[in-house]
């Protein structure tokens, strides 16, 4: 990102529009809070009043009459009282909306993220999209606490201490608005510059989270090769830019926000006094008045500088907010499908008709791809890496959309079928197996409520995967930790076995499900695969060719392309690159 981009006036109105259409649902929040801080502001109003009164009618008199001076220090005290009760209600409701606000825009987020395609998580790092639902959001929410709730209380508090003062003293009043255009023009230079310093400190946050996340993800990688302090430099490089930006901000904060409003208020009040020292020659000039506008100036400036020092959370929002609406706005969605009613999945017969794919929409990684699989049979994709074998599987699943040929499924193109549909009659499992955080019951169901627990036995059993669960101390309830650390591979790899098969799936897919277990653990499954493929279509992608010796059809592919095909003996005869391959494998 270019550290010397920024939003303009115009961005930064649609964003503040786009955010401000999640205050909608709360208007009645918005309401209380507003009505909360008109209270306050009138009893904030009313102590300097009260003070007037008690100097020039009871403290400048000859005799003092202590009945009168303490029933108004009574009601100053009240008067402070009731602000006080008033602001913490005010201060309560407009809280309320900036959290239901965060916790709307983080599911909206999270909701389009379950939308988005694979390309989108392919290319875009996963601490930066970590960074925008909870850093940025938290900027968001800091905003609505904030300047929603002093925004309205200050321009109410401004209009009303305006309106008193000219009640008060006319010309005192038009000599502190004097000084409003010049805050004016402050609030213009701050909103000018401080964007850009505001979005390169969120960039810079957002690459340091990238880097921890990829850091804590790839510890063992990073221990293995010596890698420590290579990444502990890159890390503090960023941190250090992180750093220099922030730093950027409050150098400007510290030249634009209080100091020049503090400045201003101590003009306005030498003006003040000035005139009224000049008044004073001419006739009595009124102590509690004196002592009034004194109090009033530090209010009458107080709103102003509320307002400034809140635009820095505010251009931090606005920055926030630009980002949270790229993944909201980001159109690399999940393949859409037509969504036929009478479009279901009955037997599994597989058909690719010249399907031609690219990811990146130049290089193409699978070639006029066109094979059959009937129901309950068996074919094998092997090849080298990147010879298009993950690619068919990934079209298939529906993970990417392809532009040319089709894909059919009894008959029907796969983007004709509801897309749960397709998720819950094909079983697919990967090499690398995923658990989440929980329990090995959690795992298998998947909260799918209509699995029963004995369902869930059957699948381990049908696998063999309650050998090794059955000696755990919990057994199916035994927890599992952050992507199943606690487990061998292999015993990661027959969970995932059984979490596919607990859904009886008509089409099976192993993306080379046998490829990092041991043989041991291998010669357990092998049974259990071919209890599994019986009944169901299966496409198996292969690393181990021993494993797929009778499948019904073995396509070999190359750079995207089909380049032999036939069972295990026909390829065998052929002595062409399947044969090379297997004859490699046998000297292992």
């Amino acid at each position: 990102m270019d550290d010397k981009q920024t939003l303009s006036f115009k961005q930064q109105v649609a964003v503040l529009k786009r955010l401000l259409r999640y205050v909608k649902p709360l208007k009645a929040t918005l309401s209380i809070g507003f009505f909360f801080s008109l209270l306050a502001t009138i009893a904030d109003l009313i102590g300097p009043i009260i003070m007037k009164e008690l100097i020039d009618k009871q403290l400048r008199q000859e005799f003092l009459n202590f009945s009168p001076i303490t029933l108004y220090i009574i009601l100053y005290a009240i008067a402070n009282l009731a602000y006080a009760f008033f602001r913490y209600f005010q201060i309560i409701n407009f809280h309320k909306i900036g959290y239901k606000i965060t916790e709307d825009l983080r599911n909206d987020i999270f909701a389009k993220l379950q939308s988005l395609g694979m390309r989108y998580f392919d290319q875009t790092p996963a601490g930066s999209i970590v960074s925008r639902v909870t850093n940025d959001t938290d900027a968001i929410q800091d905003m609505f606490n904030n300047i929603i709730s002093i925004l309205l209380s200050s321009i109410i508090s401004f209009i009303g201490i305006i309106i008193t003062m000219f009640i008060l003293n006319v010309k005192l009043t038009l000599i502190c608005l004097a000084f409003v255009p010049v805050a004016i023009f402050i609030i213009y230079l701050y909103q000018k510059y401080s964007t850009q310093f505001y979005m390169l400190a969120r960039e810079k946050l957002s690459q340091l989270n990238t880097k921890l996340s990829e850091s804590i993800s790839g510890m063992g990688i990073i221990q293995i090769f010596n890698q420590e302090k290579r990444l502990s430099k890159e890390f503090a490089k960023i941190n250090n830019d992180y750093y220099k930006a922030s730093i950027k901000n409050i150098q400007l904060d510290g030249l634009l926000l209080a100091p020049i409003i503090n400045l201003l208020a101590s003009f306005a009040l030498a003006a003040v006094f000035g005139y009224m020292g000049f008044e004073s020659f001419q006739s009595v000039v009124s102590t509690g008045l004196m002592v009034a506008f004194i109090e009033y100036i530090y209010k009458f400036f107080s709103p102003i500088q509320q307002i400034m020092e809140r635009l820095a959370i505010y251009q931090q929002a606005i920055v926030a907010g630009s980002r949270v609406f790229k993944i909201i706005d980001h159109q690399e969605l999940v393949p859409e499908q037509n969504n036929k009613e009478d479009c279901i999945v009955e037997h599994g017969k597989i058909e690719f008709k010249n399907v031609t794919f690219s990811y990146d929409g130049q290089n193409n990684v699978l070639n006029d791809i066109s094979f059959s699989v009937d129901p309950g049979e068996t074919i094998a994709l092997v090849g080298h890496t990147g010879s298009g074998k993950s690619s068919i599987i990934n079209v298939m699943m529906r993970f990417y959309e392809f532009f040319e040929g089709d894909i059919l499924i009894d008959g029907h193109s796969i983007k004709d079928y509801k897309i749960e549909e397709l998720r819950s009659t094909i079983g697919l499992v990967l090499q690398d197996p995923f658990l989440f955080y929980g329990t090995i019951a959690d795992n298998i169901r998947l909260q799918n409520k209509t699995i029963t627990d004995q369902q869930i036995i059957d699948a381990c059993e049908f696998v063999q995967a309650d050998s090794f669960i059955n000696q755990l101390e919990d057994g199916y309830q035994h927890k599992v930790i952050e992507r199943g650390a606690s487990f061998s591979t292999g015993q990661k790899q027959l969970l995932a076995f059984a979490r596919t098969i607990v859904t009886d799936p008509k089409i099976l897919v192993l993306d080379e499900a046998t490829a990092n277990i041991d043989t041991e653990t291998e010669s357990l499954i092998q049974e259990g695969l071919e209890r599994i493929r019986k009944g169901r279509t299966t496409i198996a992608i292969a690393h181990r060719l021993s494993t797929i010796k009778d499948a019904n059809m073995i396509l070999v592919l190359d750079k995207g392309n089909i380049i032999e095909q036939g069972t295990h003996s026909e390829l065998l005869d052929k002595k062409g690159t399947y044969y090379t391959m297997y004859q490699l494998q046998k000297k292992e």
